[in-house]
């Protein structure tokens, strides 16, 4: 067994030890914020493993270099590993578009191919930031899911990650046969800035009268960068991702003197059409952007367009990090594959299913 994966397997193991111990090992307590209970394992993770006795905390980006927290992610995304007994295969696309495909065991039918944009702020990795979220949603749905790499801020400021976007979703549209689509649909998605950005394609698609995807994931949505609320919700912001944090992945995404208002930024700053795509928004409940997600939808389903809202409220922002180690990570995403293939089936928003 190499190191990285024996220390894998530690971490796991050491995760199974009850959660008053976790606790306890994490400095005693519960963490609670505003009516919600962090998860004692993400406790654990953040208090116990990842934060040294000078209180510096691995994955924050506050007073470091936009280098040394990459590395962090990395390291830590390597470290957290794949969640165990799924089956799915891993295939690196190169070329015109470039990206990281993964396609379960079994494939439905019906099923479209997500193209889902990765976690990490428009700025800080690739594709393998959400490679565990993308298996086991892949997994438990029966659906192949693309993550595209897209430019990074702040050497490649906004619009580059959304014309990347927008040329690696009509690349897979033309390609949906080819990366696993039977159905020959293609559905999009993504994480924090990722949401943004297939919230925007969408819109774009909707205003030019292209045909649209079958439906879209916005997983904790950046929706609104100018957003007064982000820092009222400071209490919220914990960890892997604090309110401080978003603040700097808004200032390298967006660069000086662009306008967070401007609706291709901010695309919950739009007038929303009717006739958009099926919509499924996720937040978490310790979560400085659950109300900005909560609200968007509202608008969606305003405006006419069938939008379906969870919130898993032990979890953190950022919580798709932990799908191969934390188990409310998993179980919460297992209920989000079940969750988006009755939207995409046209189960009506109220019969869909709560989390276990």
């Amino acid at each position: 067994m190499r190191a990285s994966d024996m220390n894998t397997w530690l971490l796991k193991r050491g995760l199974t030890l009850p959660a008053a111990v976790l606790r306890f090992l994490a400095g005693g307590g519960v963490v609670y914020r505003q009516g919600q209970t962090l998860d004692a394992q993400i406790q654990f993770l953040w208090r116990g493993l990842f934060t040294n006795p000078a209180g510096r905390t691995r994955l924050s980006l506050t007073g470091k270099s936009l280098e040394s927290v990459r590395g962090e992610w990395q390291e830590t995304v390597d470290l957290f590993g794949l969640p165990d007994d799924i089956r799915v295969r891993y295939e690196t696309i190169e070329g015109e578009v470039s990206g990281l495909l993964i396609r379960p065991a079994h494939i439905s039918e019906d099923a479209p191919l997500l193209v889902f944009f990765h976690q990490g702020g428009g700025v800080i990795g690739g594709p393998n930031l959400s490679r565990a979220f993308a298996a086991l949603l892949a997994h438990e749905a029966h659906a192949p899911v693309f993550l595209p790499e897209y430019r990074l801020a702040p050497l490649n400021r906004f619009p580059a990650a959304l014309q990347d976007a927008r040329a690696a979703y009509n690349w897979a549209v033309a390609n949906a046969v080819r990366l696993g689509a039977a159905s020959e649909q293609v559905a999009v998605g993504g994480s924090l800035i990722g949401a943004s950005l297939a919230a925007r394609i969408s819109l774009d698609l909707r205003l030019e009268h292209s045909p649209l995807p079958v439906g879209q994931m916005l997983l904790t949505p950046l929706v609104d960068l100018a957003d007064p609320a982000i820092k009222a919700e400071a209490a919220l912001g914990l960890w892997p991702i604090s309110v401080d944090d978003l603040a700097i992945m808004i200032s390298h995404y967006a660069g000086a003197g662009t306008s967070l208002t401007d609706p291709r930024l901010s695309p919950a700053l739009e007038n929303l059409p009717g006739g958009l795509p099926k919509t499924f928004i996720i937040s978490a409940g310790l979560d400085p952007l659950a109300r900005q997600g909560e609200a968007f939808a509202g608008r969606l389903k305003a405006a006419g367009n069938p939008t379906l809202y969870r919130r898993y409220d032990t979890l953190p922002l950022g919580f798709d990090l932990f799908a191969g180690v934390v188990d409310e990570a998993r179980s919460a995403v297992r209920n989000i594959a079940e969750n988006w293939v009755d939207v995409l089936r046209n189960v009506e928003p109220e019969r869909a299913r709560d989390a276990a």
